[in-house]
Protein backbone atom coordinates (compact mmCIF):
# COMPACT_ATOMS: atom_id res chain seq x y z
CA UNK A 1 0.00 0.00 0.00
CA UNK A 2 1.35 3.15 -1.22
CA UNK A 3 -0.61 6.35 -0.21
CA UNK A 4 -0.06 9.98 -0.31
CA UNK A 5 -1.12 12.79 2.02
CA UNK A 6 -3.22 15.56 1.12
CA UNK A 7 -0.76 18.45 0.15
CA UNK A 8 -1.13 22.54 0.25
CA UNK A 9 -0.23 24.65 -2.15
CA UNK A 10 3.72 25.00 -0.20
CA UNK A 11 3.95 21.32 -0.60
CA UNK A 12 3.02 21.15 -4.33
CA UNK A 13 5.54 23.79 -4.91
CA UNK A 14 7.95 22.22 -3.07
CA UNK A 15 7.42 18.73 -5.09
CA UNK A 16 9.34 20.48 -8.04
CA UNK A 17 12.27 21.52 -6.30
CA UNK A 18 14.07 18.66 -5.69
CA UNK A 19 13.32 18.49 -1.63
CA UNK A 20 14.88 16.30 0.40
CA UNK A 21 13.42 13.16 1.56
CA UNK A 22 13.38 11.38 4.88
CA UNK A 23 12.78 7.51 5.17
CA UNK A 24 11.40 6.04 8.38
CA UNK A 25 9.80 3.19 7.97
CA UNK A 26 10.12 1.43 11.83
CA UNK A 27 8.07 2.12 15.07
CA UNK A 28 6.29 5.19 16.40
CA UNK A 29 8.78 6.37 18.68
CA UNK A 30 11.17 5.99 16.12
CA UNK A 31 9.55 8.70 13.54
CA UNK A 32 9.25 10.84 17.16
CA UNK A 33 12.74 10.99 17.47
CA UNK A 34 13.09 11.70 14.22
CA UNK A 35 11.47 15.40 14.63
CA UNK A 36 14.83 16.78 15.31
CA UNK A 37 16.56 15.60 11.86
CA UNK A 38 13.45 17.39 10.16
CA UNK A 39 13.65 20.43 11.68
CA UNK A 40 17.59 20.04 10.92
CA UNK A 41 16.99 19.99 6.99
CA UNK A 42 14.11 22.14 7.20
CA UNK A 43 10.63 20.68 6.03
CA UNK A 44 11.91 17.59 4.12
CA UNK A 45 9.15 15.03 2.60
CA UNK A 46 8.82 12.06 4.51
CA UNK A 47 8.13 8.04 3.91
CA UNK A 48 6.31 6.29 7.14
CA UNK A 49 4.08 3.46 8.26
CA UNK A 50 0.15 3.57 7.75
CA UNK A 51 0.95 3.51 12.09
CA UNK A 52 3.22 6.39 12.20
CA UNK A 53 1.43 8.74 9.54
CA UNK A 54 -0.96 10.70 11.77
CA UNK A 55 2.73 11.21 13.79
CA UNK A 56 3.72 13.20 10.63
CA UNK A 57 0.77 14.02 9.22
CA UNK A 58 0.90 16.45 12.87
CA UNK A 59 4.33 17.31 12.50
CA UNK A 60 5.06 21.12 11.86
CA UNK A 61 9.12 20.24 10.12
CA UNK A 62 7.83 17.97 7.30
CA UNK A 63 5.86 18.87 3.85
CA UNK A 64 4.97 15.94 2.25
CA UNK A 65 3.60 12.90 3.87
CA UNK A 66 3.61 9.56 1.72
CA UNK A 67 2.85 6.14 3.29
CA UNK A 68 3.79 2.84 2.79
CA UNK A 69 3.27 -0.16 4.01
CA UNK A 70 6.53 -2.27 4.01
CA UNK A 71 5.03 -5.78 4.62
CA UNK A 72 3.32 -5.25 0.93
CA UNK A 73 6.04 -4.46 -0.53
CA UNK A 74 7.46 -8.01 1.22
CA UNK A 75 4.25 -9.76 0.21
CA UNK A 76 4.55 -8.60 -3.45
CA UNK A 77 8.67 -9.41 -3.46
CA UNK A 78 7.60 -13.13 -2.12
CA UNK A 79 4.51 -13.66 -3.96
CA UNK A 80 4.39 -17.12 -6.00
CA UNK A 81 3.73 -15.29 -9.38
CA UNK A 82 6.02 -15.37 -12.46
CA UNK A 83 9.25 -13.04 -12.01
CA UNK A 84 7.74 -10.91 -14.53
CA UNK A 85 4.59 -10.90 -12.76
CA UNK A 86 6.35 -9.91 -9.10
CA UNK A 87 8.44 -7.17 -11.02
CA UNK A 88 5.02 -5.54 -12.71
CA UNK A 89 3.29 -6.00 -8.98
CA UNK A 90 6.53 -4.27 -7.23
CA UNK A 91 6.50 -1.48 -10.20
CA UNK A 92 2.99 -0.55 -9.69
CA UNK A 93 3.53 0.00 -5.96
CA UNK A 94 6.63 1.88 -6.37
CA UNK A 95 5.48 4.44 -8.84
CA UNK A 96 3.87 7.60 -6.96
CA UNK A 97 7.26 7.04 -5.25
CA UNK A 98 9.41 6.70 -8.08
CA UNK A 99 8.32 10.47 -10.04
CA UNK A 100 8.92 12.30 -6.76
CA UNK A 101 11.22 14.71 -7.44
CA UNK A 102 14.33 14.07 -5.26
CA UNK A 103 17.60 15.68 -4.54
CA UNK A 104 18.88 14.03 -0.88
CA UNK A 105 17.54 10.97 0.48
CA UNK A 106 17.87 10.02 4.33
CA UNK A 107 17.41 6.35 4.75
CA UNK A 108 17.42 6.16 8.59
CA UNK A 109 16.69 2.32 8.84
CA UNK A 110 19.18 -0.58 8.76
CA UNK A 111 17.34 -2.68 5.71
CA UNK A 112 17.49 -3.87 2.75
CA UNK A 113 14.08 -2.55 1.90
CA UNK A 114 14.63 0.64 2.64
CA UNK A 115 17.90 0.80 1.25
CA UNK A 116 16.11 -0.53 -2.24
CA UNK A 117 13.56 2.14 -1.81
CA UNK A 118 16.23 4.95 -1.29
CA UNK A 119 18.12 3.88 -4.70
CA UNK A 120 15.01 4.86 -6.88
CA UNK A 121 16.23 8.30 -6.86
CA UNK A 122 19.84 7.35 -8.63
CA UNK A 123 20.58 10.90 -8.85
CA UNK A 124 20.09 11.42 -5.69
CA UNK A 125 22.60 12.59 -2.98
CA UNK A 126 22.03 9.46 -0.33
CA UNK A 127 22.39 9.64 3.34
CA UNK A 128 22.10 6.96 5.85
CA UNK A 129 21.96 3.17 4.60
CA UNK A 130 22.36 1.86 1.17
CA UNK A 131 23.66 -0.47 -0.86
CA UNK A 132 27.24 -0.20 -2.02
CA UNK A 133 29.60 -2.42 -3.78
CA UNK A 134 26.89 -5.63 -2.91
CA UNK A 135 26.75 -4.76 0.97
CA UNK A 136 24.86 -2.43 3.03
CA UNK A 137 26.77 1.00 4.48
CA UNK A 138 26.15 3.72 6.01
CA UNK A 139 28.00 7.51 6.70
CA UNK A 140 32.02 7.23 7.47
CA UNK A 141 30.94 7.54 11.28
CA UNK A 142 28.59 4.17 11.14
CA UNK A 143 31.46 1.83 11.86
CA UNK A 144 31.91 3.60 15.04
CA UNK A 145 28.29 2.95 16.32
CA UNK A 146 27.60 -0.45 15.19
CA UNK A 147 30.88 -1.62 17.12
CA UNK A 148 29.90 0.84 20.08
CA UNK A 149 26.43 -0.99 20.38
CA UNK A 150 27.94 -4.57 20.49
CA UNK A 151 28.34 -3.12 23.98
CA UNK A 152 25.74 -0.67 25.51
CA UNK A 153 26.95 -0.14 28.56
CA UNK A 154 28.71 2.05 26.71
CA UNK A 155 26.51 3.97 24.92
CA UNK A 156 25.92 7.58 26.25
CA UNK A 157 24.74 8.87 22.15
CA UNK A 158 20.94 9.77 22.13
CA UNK A 159 19.25 8.09 19.05
CA UNK A 160 17.56 11.55 18.31
CA UNK A 161 21.31 13.42 18.22
CA UNK A 162 22.53 10.86 16.06
CA UNK A 163 19.61 11.09 13.71
CA UNK A 164 19.90 14.72 13.41
CA UNK A 165 23.72 14.38 12.88
CA UNK A 166 22.32 13.34 9.53
CA UNK A 167 22.06 17.32 8.86
CA UNK A 168 24.97 18.25 10.72
CA UNK A 169 23.37 21.18 12.83
CA UNK A 170 25.05 23.66 15.08
CA UNK A 171 23.53 22.24 18.25
CA UNK A 172 20.37 20.55 18.96
CA UNK A 173 17.99 21.81 16.51
CA UNK A 174 14.71 21.05 18.67
CA UNK A 175 14.97 21.33 22.94
CA UNK A 176 12.15 18.96 22.66
CA UNK A 177 10.36 16.23 19.96
CA UNK A 178 7.32 17.75 18.17
CA UNK A 179 3.64 17.19 18.14
CA UNK A 180 1.36 19.19 17.16
CA UNK A 181 -2.10 18.66 19.39
CA UNK A 182 -5.10 19.74 17.31
CA UNK A 183 -8.14 22.10 18.88
CA UNK A 184 -10.55 18.88 18.24
CA UNK A 185 -8.58 16.36 20.00
CA UNK A 186 -8.01 18.89 23.13
CA UNK A 187 -11.69 19.00 23.69
CA UNK A 188 -12.20 15.11 23.66
CA UNK A 189 -8.89 15.22 25.55
CA UNK A 190 -11.19 17.13 27.91
CA UNK A 191 -14.28 15.09 27.87
CA UNK A 192 -12.41 12.20 29.01
CA UNK A 193 -10.44 13.50 31.96
CA UNK A 194 -11.77 14.38 35.20
CA UNK A 195 -11.36 18.06 35.94
CA UNK A 196 -9.77 20.12 39.08
CA UNK A 197 -6.97 17.59 40.46
CA UNK A 198 -3.65 16.64 39.00
CA UNK A 199 -3.27 14.35 36.41
CA UNK A 200 -0.75 11.25 35.25
CA UNK A 201 -1.07 8.93 32.61
CA UNK A 202 0.29 5.71 33.48
CA UNK A 203 0.92 3.21 30.43
CA UNK A 204 1.73 -0.10 31.70
CA UNK A 205 2.36 -2.19 28.27
CA UNK A 206 6.11 -2.02 26.43
CA UNK A 207 6.59 -3.65 22.92
CA UNK A 208 8.60 -5.97 25.06
CA UNK A 209 7.63 -7.27 28.84
CA UNK A 210 11.55 -7.21 28.91
CA UNK A 211 10.95 -3.09 29.57
CA UNK A 212 7.94 -3.05 31.25
CA UNK A 213 7.42 -2.41 35.12
CA UNK A 214 5.14 -4.91 36.53
CA UNK A 215 1.03 -4.41 36.74
CA UNK A 216 1.55 -5.35 40.59
CA UNK A 217 3.81 -2.31 40.85
CA UNK A 218 1.99 -0.13 38.81
CA UNK A 219 -0.96 -0.76 41.13
CA UNK A 220 0.64 0.00 44.56
CA UNK A 221 1.91 3.43 42.55
CA UNK A 222 -1.91 4.12 41.82
CA UNK A 223 -3.42 3.48 45.21
CA UNK A 224 -0.55 6.39 46.38
CA UNK A 225 -0.98 8.66 43.63
CA UNK A 226 -5.28 8.63 43.87
CA UNK A 227 -5.09 8.53 47.98
CA UNK A 228 -3.13 11.98 47.44
CA UNK A 229 -5.79 13.14 45.22
CA UNK A 230 -4.12 12.54 41.88
CA UNK A 231 -6.42 11.94 39.10
CA UNK A 232 -5.28 8.70 36.71
CA UNK A 233 -5.35 7.71 33.26
CA UNK A 234 -4.46 4.40 31.74
CA UNK A 235 -3.00 5.26 28.41
CA UNK A 236 -1.90 2.43 26.14
CA UNK A 237 -3.41 0.00 22.98
CA UNK A 238 -5.84 -2.39 22.54
CA UNK A 239 -4.09 -5.47 23.17
CA UNK A 240 -2.24 -4.26 26.58
CA UNK A 241 -6.01 -4.12 28.09
CA UNK A 242 -5.71 -7.30 29.95
CA UNK A 243 -3.04 -5.07 31.87
CA UNK A 244 -5.42 -2.84 32.58
CA UNK A 245 -7.72 -5.17 34.01
CA UNK A 246 -5.11 -6.86 36.09
CA UNK A 247 -4.41 -3.69 38.25
CA UNK A 248 -8.15 -2.26 38.16
CA UNK A 249 -8.67 -5.97 39.89
CA UNK A 250 -5.72 -5.57 41.86
CA UNK A 251 -7.07 -2.05 43.09
CA UNK A 252 -10.69 -3.03 43.89
CA UNK A 253 -13.17 -0.18 44.54
CA UNK A 254 -10.62 2.44 44.08
CA UNK A 255 -10.23 1.30 40.39
CA UNK A 256 -13.30 3.13 39.51
CA UNK A 257 -11.36 6.42 39.74
CA UNK A 258 -9.23 5.42 37.38
CA UNK A 259 -10.29 6.41 33.42
CA UNK A 260 -9.03 3.49 31.43
CA UNK A 261 -8.62 4.42 28.55
CA UNK A 262 -6.13 1.89 26.84
CA UNK A 263 -7.21 1.33 23.33
CA UNK A 264 -10.11 3.91 23.69
CA UNK A 265 -8.24 6.47 22.02
CA UNK A 266 -6.66 7.39 18.67
CA UNK A 267 -3.18 8.67 18.46
CA UNK A 268 -4.25 13.05 18.26
CA UNK A 269 -6.65 12.30 20.79
CA UNK A 270 -3.91 9.92 22.92
CA UNK A 271 -1.19 13.10 22.08
CA UNK A 272 -4.12 15.22 23.52
CA UNK A 273 -4.37 13.30 26.85
CA UNK A 274 -0.64 13.16 27.83
CA UNK A 275 -0.72 17.00 26.93
CA UNK A 276 -3.62 17.55 29.46
CA UNK A 277 -1.36 15.23 32.03
CA UNK A 278 1.14 16.72 34.84
CA UNK A 279 2.85 13.58 34.16
CA UNK A 280 3.41 10.34 32.35
CA UNK A 281 4.81 7.53 34.17
CA UNK A 282 6.22 5.21 31.07
CA UNK A 283 8.97 2.58 30.31
CA UNK A 284 10.88 2.77 27.10
CA UNK A 285 7.47 3.36 24.79
CA UNK A 286 5.86 5.26 21.93
CA UNK A 287 3.88 6.94 24.32
CA UNK A 288 6.73 7.77 26.76
CA UNK A 289 8.36 10.15 23.33
CA UNK A 290 5.02 11.12 22.31
CA UNK A 291 4.52 12.97 26.06
CA UNK A 292 7.85 14.33 25.87
CA UNK A 293 6.86 16.01 22.03
CA UNK A 294 3.49 17.56 23.29
CA UNK A 295 5.16 18.77 26.83
CA UNK A 296 4.37 16.63 29.57
CA UNK A 297 6.83 15.53 32.14
CA UNK A 298 8.01 12.36 32.41
CA UNK A 299 8.74 9.55 34.75
CA UNK A 300 10.34 7.10 33.09
CA UNK A 301 11.28 3.17 34.53
CA UNK A 302 14.14 1.79 32.27
CA UNK A 303 15.05 -2.02 33.20
CA UNK A 304 15.75 -4.90 30.50
CA UNK A 305 16.63 -3.92 26.95
CA UNK A 306 15.83 -0.28 27.55
CA UNK A 307 18.94 2.08 27.90
CA UNK A 308 17.98 5.55 28.74
CA UNK A 309 21.04 7.15 27.14
CA UNK A 310 19.76 6.00 23.73
CA UNK A 311 16.48 6.42 23.60
CA UNK A 312 15.61 8.10 27.25
CA UNK A 313 12.28 10.66 27.52
CA UNK A 314 14.25 13.74 25.08
CA UNK A 315 14.20 17.35 26.65
CA UNK A 316 15.03 18.85 30.03
CA UNK A 317 14.09 18.61 33.12
CA UNK A 318 12.57 14.38 32.86
CA UNK A 319 13.73 11.95 35.35
CA UNK A 320 14.88 8.50 34.39
CA UNK A 321 14.73 5.24 37.10
CA UNK A 322 17.42 3.30 35.00
CA UNK A 323 17.36 -0.44 36.94
CA UNK A 324 20.92 -2.34 36.09
CA UNK A 325 21.70 -6.06 36.58
CA UNK A 326 24.54 -7.66 35.97
CA UNK A 327 23.40 -8.29 32.46
CA UNK A 328 22.10 -4.95 31.47
CA UNK A 329 21.23 -3.78 29.41
CA UNK A 330 20.20 -6.99 27.58
CA UNK A 331 19.55 -8.40 24.23
CA UNK A 332 15.57 -8.40 24.24
CA UNK A 333 15.73 -11.22 21.43
CA UNK A 334 18.58 -13.35 23.71
CA UNK A 335 18.18 -12.09 27.30
CA UNK A 336 20.89 -13.50 29.61
CA UNK A 337 18.09 -14.59 32.18
CA UNK A 338 16.42 -16.46 29.74
CA UNK A 339 13.36 -13.98 30.72
CA UNK A 340 13.31 -14.37 34.70
CA UNK A 341 13.93 -10.56 34.36
CA UNK A 342 14.95 -9.35 37.77
CA UNK A 343 15.57 -5.94 37.24
CA UNK A 344 12.00 -5.22 36.83
CA UNK A 345 11.44 -5.44 40.39
CA UNK A 346 14.54 -3.39 41.37
CA UNK A 347 12.85 -0.43 41.28
CA UNK A 348 10.33 -0.12 44.17
CA UNK A 349 6.68 1.45 43.87
CA UNK A 350 7.38 3.69 46.95
CA UNK A 351 10.48 4.53 45.25
CA UNK A 352 8.47 5.69 41.99
CA UNK A 353 5.60 6.95 43.92
CA UNK A 354 8.41 9.69 46.15
CA UNK A 355 9.28 10.76 42.97
CA UNK A 356 6.02 11.18 41.15
CA UNK A 357 4.93 13.28 43.71
CA UNK A 358 7.87 15.27 44.10
CA UNK A 359 7.09 15.79 40.31
CA UNK A 360 3.78 16.81 40.37
CA UNK A 361 4.61 19.29 42.81
CA UNK A 362 6.76 20.99 40.07
CA UNK A 363 10.41 20.58 41.76
CA UNK A 364 13.27 19.59 39.50
CA UNK A 365 14.48 15.99 38.48
CA UNK A 366 17.46 16.90 41.03
CA UNK A 367 15.27 17.71 43.77
CA UNK A 368 12.67 14.49 43.24
CA UNK A 369 15.26 12.45 43.54
CA UNK A 370 16.23 13.18 46.93
CA UNK A 371 15.62 11.00 49.29
CA UNK A 372 14.70 8.10 47.43
CA UNK A 373 15.72 4.88 48.89
CA UNK A 374 17.47 3.17 45.63
CA UNK A 375 19.06 -0.13 46.15
CA UNK A 376 21.58 -1.03 44.40
CA UNK A 377 21.56 -1.48 40.61
CA UNK A 378 19.23 1.27 40.05
CA UNK A 379 20.47 4.74 38.69
CA UNK A 380 18.42 8.26 39.19
CA UNK A 381 19.07 10.48 36.10
CA UNK A 382 18.03 14.21 35.39
CA UNK A 383 17.79 14.47 31.79
CA UNK A 384 19.12 17.71 30.56
CA UNK A 385 20.11 19.43 27.24
CA UNK A 386 23.87 21.02 26.35
CA UNK A 387 25.83 22.41 23.18
CA UNK A 388 25.28 18.99 21.58
CA UNK A 389 21.98 17.45 22.12
CA UNK A 390 20.61 15.16 24.85
CA UNK A 391 22.60 14.23 28.33
CA UNK A 392 21.61 12.26 31.45
CA UNK A 393 22.86 13.67 34.32
CA UNK A 394 24.07 10.84 37.76
CA UNK A 395 21.91 12.08 40.33
CA UNK A 396 22.72 9.24 43.18
CA UNK A 397 26.79 9.92 42.99
CA UNK A 398 28.83 6.67 43.13
CA UNK A 399 32.35 5.55 42.58
CA UNK A 400 33.25 5.94 39.46
CA UNK A 401 34.25 3.00 37.33
CA UNK A 402 36.26 1.92 34.63
CA UNK A 403 33.13 1.99 32.21
CA UNK A 404 31.26 4.91 33.37
CA UNK A 405 34.76 7.13 32.59
CA UNK A 406 35.41 5.22 28.89
CA UNK A 407 31.76 5.70 28.15
CA UNK A 408 32.13 9.33 28.44
CA UNK A 409 35.07 9.02 26.87
CA UNK A 410 33.22 7.55 23.85
CA UNK A 411 30.77 9.65 23.74
CA UNK A 412 32.91 13.22 23.73
CA UNK A 413 34.20 10.93 20.79
CA UNK A 414 31.20 9.89 19.09
CA UNK A 415 30.10 13.84 19.14
CA UNK A 416 32.82 15.24 17.44
CA UNK A 417 32.36 12.52 14.89
CA UNK A 418 28.97 12.98 14.54
CA UNK A 419 29.03 16.83 14.11
CA UNK A 420 32.62 18.16 12.81
CA UNK A 421 31.41 21.96 14.30
CA UNK A 422 30.88 20.34 17.91
CA UNK A 423 33.00 21.36 20.66
CA UNK A 424 34.64 19.81 23.60
CA UNK A 425 35.44 21.17 26.62
CA UNK A 426 37.26 19.39 29.22
CA UNK A 427 35.95 21.91 31.87
CA UNK A 428 32.53 20.84 31.44
CA UNK A 429 32.88 17.09 31.34
CA UNK A 430 35.23 17.29 34.55
CA UNK A 431 32.43 18.96 36.75
CA UNK A 432 29.82 15.87 34.82
CA UNK A 433 32.37 13.51 36.81
CA UNK A 434 33.06 15.85 39.86
CA UNK A 435 28.93 15.89 40.29
CA UNK A 436 27.85 12.70 39.76
CA UNK A 437 30.58 10.35 40.41
CA UNK A 438 33.05 9.60 43.69
CA UNK A 439 36.75 9.58 43.38
CA UNK A 440 37.54 5.90 41.78
CA UNK A 441 39.15 3.35 43.65
CA UNK A 442 43.06 3.34 42.94
CA UNK A 443 43.03 0.12 40.49
CA UNK A 444 40.48 1.69 38.69
CA UNK A 445 42.52 4.87 38.14
CA UNK A 446 45.43 3.05 37.22
CA UNK A 447 43.49 1.07 34.72
CA UNK A 448 41.77 4.66 33.18
CA UNK A 449 44.85 6.32 33.48
CA UNK A 450 46.59 3.42 31.13
CA UNK A 451 43.25 3.54 28.83
CA UNK A 452 43.95 7.42 28.53
CA UNK A 453 47.70 6.30 26.95
CA UNK A 454 46.38 3.83 24.63
CA UNK A 455 44.15 6.96 23.31
CA UNK A 456 46.63 8.99 22.91
CA UNK A 457 48.58 6.16 20.78
CA UNK A 458 45.47 5.70 19.13
CA UNK A 459 45.36 8.71 18.01
CA UNK A 460 48.76 8.97 16.16
CA UNK A 461 47.54 5.91 14.93
CA UNK A 462 44.31 7.09 13.17
CA UNK A 463 46.45 10.79 12.49
CA UNK A 464 48.34 8.60 9.99
CA UNK A 465 45.69 6.32 8.92
CA UNK A 466 47.92 3.46 10.41
CA UNK A 467 44.43 0.88 10.72
CA UNK A 468 47.21 -2.07 11.69
CA UNK A 469 48.86 -0.02 14.84
CA UNK A 470 45.00 1.14 15.70
CA UNK A 471 44.65 -2.47 15.99
CA UNK A 472 47.70 -3.07 17.94
CA UNK A 473 46.30 -0.79 20.46
CA UNK A 474 42.98 -2.16 20.63
CA UNK A 475 44.65 -5.68 21.67
CA UNK A 476 46.23 -3.59 24.51
CA UNK A 477 43.34 -1.74 25.21
CA UNK A 478 39.91 -3.57 24.05
CA UNK A 479 37.59 -1.17 25.68
CA UNK A 480 38.85 1.72 22.47
CA UNK A 481 37.85 -0.75 20.03
CA UNK A 482 34.66 1.46 18.34
CA UNK A 483 37.14 3.99 17.64
CA UNK A 484 40.16 1.45 16.72
CA UNK A 485 37.62 -0.57 14.16
CA UNK A 486 37.46 2.64 12.64
CA UNK A 487 40.12 3.43 11.43
CA UNK A 488 41.87 3.23 7.75
CA UNK A 489 41.49 4.31 4.75
CA UNK A 490 37.76 5.54 4.90
CA UNK A 491 37.68 6.54 8.51
CA UNK A 492 35.63 9.73 9.12
CA UNK A 493 37.43 13.41 9.49
CA UNK A 494 38.47 14.22 12.69
CA UNK A 495 39.26 10.44 13.99
CA UNK A 496 42.25 11.17 15.08
CA UNK A 497 41.10 14.57 17.15
CA UNK A 498 37.94 11.81 18.38
CA UNK A 499 40.51 9.75 20.03
CA UNK A 500 42.19 12.84 21.70
CA UNK A 501 39.25 13.68 23.32
CA UNK A 502 38.78 10.63 24.63
CA UNK A 503 42.33 10.24 25.93
CA UNK A 504 41.27 13.76 27.30
CA UNK A 505 38.40 12.40 28.89
CA UNK A 506 40.00 9.20 30.68
CA UNK A 507 43.30 11.48 32.22
CA UNK A 508 40.17 13.54 33.96
CA UNK A 509 38.40 10.74 34.99
CA UNK A 510 41.82 9.00 36.40
CA UNK A 511 41.87 12.32 38.85
CA UNK A 512 38.40 11.93 39.42
CA UNK A 513 37.85 15.00 37.39
CA UNK A 514 40.16 16.55 39.19
CA UNK A 515 42.21 18.81 36.15
CA UNK A 516 39.25 20.39 34.05
CA UNK A 517 39.67 23.51 34.63
CA UNK A 518 42.00 24.40 32.23
CA UNK A 519 39.29 24.56 29.44
CA UNK A 520 40.56 22.67 27.25
CA UNK A 521 39.21 22.77 23.58
CA UNK A 522 38.62 20.35 20.85
CA UNK A 523 37.29 22.44 17.79
CA UNK A 524 37.60 22.05 14.10
CA UNK A 525 40.31 19.56 14.44
CA UNK A 526 42.43 20.88 17.43
CA UNK A 527 42.76 20.53 20.69
CA UNK A 528 44.54 23.53 23.15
Amino acid sequence: MLALSERTPAETKSQASGASLVIQLARLGDFLQTTPLLAALGKPHVLVTPAQAPLALACRHRERVLIMDPATLEDAARAGESPRLRLARLGGLLEPLAGLAVGEVYNLNLSGLCAGLASLWPRAGLHGWRWQEGRMAGEAWSPFLMHLVADRRLTRLHLSDILASYAAPQGPPLERLEHRVEPAARQKARELLPAGRPLAALQLGANNDLRRWPVASFARLARGLLAQGVGLALVGSARERVLARRLLRDLGAAGQEVRDLMGRTDLPTLAAVLEACDLTVSADTGSLHLATAVGSRVLALFMGPAQVHETGPYGHGHLVLQARDQCGPCQEHAPVCQGAAPCRRLITPQAALRAALALLGGVSASRASAGLSLPAGVEALAGEMDAFGQRYRQLNARPLTVGDGLALALREAGRLLLRPDYVFEDGLVGRELAQGYSAPSQETSRQLAGLAGAAARLAAACHGSDADAARRVMAQAPGLKPLALTAGPQAPAGLSHACRAASAVLAMASGGGEGAARGRRVECGKID
